[in-house]
């Protein structure tokens, strides 16, 4: 594919060539006939196209193969040497002239050698012209090949850096929450060894499905719930029936895939912030929904409520701002996290909005 394609733009290039070369040929032949005021005569026509071919091709083959390969080289070099393939090229077109038309050369030498000439000088003029358009095409081509260079390693570098950001803000959500489930089982382990049992093999699944989701790649939002239930019950060990939980999932969103590790936080926030200062602790209702293209998952709880700052809390909030510019790294502005008030202004409520598409690749996502 590539030969053919090679082969076709040569044979484009030498063809723009040659009828470029035969229109300045006839030029030529026309006003040498015209000075010599005897009309226009074949013979003179002939030599100054054949002439004009020759040197044509020769400038030809400067361009596209000679003066590429002279590119960085010393202009006290690059000049003649440019210059002798010209001249070569006269040389070759008097030769070719020659050999059609001996007897008109010979009859008519002061002549044919005015055509010669006047075409030799020609050849230089056009062949200087024409390799310094090379050479600006050749520099505009180096420039447009730079900066290509330049965006792909600019684009992987963005690349790179969202990955980074992504894997950081990972590890910062993982301790959080492990340190708080720890604690929860320690608190039980001498009391009920049968519970901390249960609780460490749900802290294992939880610690197997975290780092699985530590790789950024979008998860079914079936396994955020089912990860996310894994936490309330060892919560549950700790608030008793001070934490109660309804959840209304719509079975479209369950395939829906989001980023790993963004529902549980929300719940954890609500359980920490909202339900453990009070002493009659309070209810989370989780509930999921698909719009069109677009999924919203919500997290209400009837606990203390907010300060007032919701925009402040995503700002500095360790899980809240973690999940705000991961979502951010993954889908620029199609996703959002919102926090408000709950139903009646009791409580609080966080809002999951996300694209039922794919996430964004790495390298159009902007920076926030």
């Amino acid at each position: 594919m590539n030969r053919s394609r090679t082969a076709v733009s040569f044979g484009r290039h030498a063809g723009l060539w040659i009828a470029a070369s035969s229109l300045a040929g006839l030029a030529v032949g026309f006003g040498v006939s015209v000075f010599q005021g005897e009309g226009v005569e074949r013979p003179i026509l002939v030599i100054s196209v054949l002439f004009a071919n020759v040197v044509g091709l020769t400038a030809m083959v400067c361009s596209v193969w000679l003066f590429p390969r002279l590119r960085g080289r010393s202009g006290l070099l690059r000049f003649p040497l440019l210059v002798l393939a010209l001249l070569s090229g006269a040389v070759l077109g008097s030769l070719a002239v020659l050999a059609a038309y001996p007897l008109f050369v010979f009859r008519e030498p002061r002549l044919a050698v005015g055509v010669i000439a006047l075409n030799s000088v020609l050849a230089l003029v056009v062949g200087g012209v024409v390799l310094g358009y090379e050479e600006m095409r050749l520099r505009l081509q180096d420039a447009l090949r730079e900066m290509r260079e330049v965006r792909l390693v600019e684009a992987r570098l963005r690349e790179e850096a969202a990955r980074a950001e992504l894997a950081a803000l990972q590890a910062r959500i993982n301790p959080h929450f492990f340190f708080n489930t720890l604690n929860t089982i320690s608190s039980v382990l001498d009391e009920d060894a049968r519970t901390a049992e249960e609780l460490l093999e749900t802290f294992a699944d939880l610690f197997r499905y975290a780092f699985d989701a530590a790789d950024a790649a979008p998860v079914p939002l079936r396994d955020e719930i089912a990860f996310t239930k894994g936490y309330l019950r060892i919560e549950h060990v700790r608030f008793g029936d001070r934490l109660r939980v309804a959840w209304d999932v719509d079975p479209d969103s369950l395939a829906v895939r989001i980023p790993g590790l963004v529902l549980q936080p929300l719940v954890e926030n609500a359980v920490g912030h909202g339900l453990a200062p009070r002493a009659r602790g309070g209810r989370i209702d989780v509930s999921t929904r698909v719009d069109g293209e677009v999924l919203r998952i919500d997290v209400v709880d009837d606990g203390v409520g907010l300060s007032g700052d919701e925009g402040g809390l995503i700002r500095d909030g360790h899980g809240l701002g973690n999940i705000a510019r991961r979502l951010h790294a993954s889908y620029g502005t199609r996703a959002a996290l919102t926090l408000g008030a709950g139903p009646d202004r009791v409580g609080a409520s966080a809002r999951l909005t996300l694209p039922v598409v794919p996430a964004l690749p790495r390298s159009e996502v902007s920076a926030p």
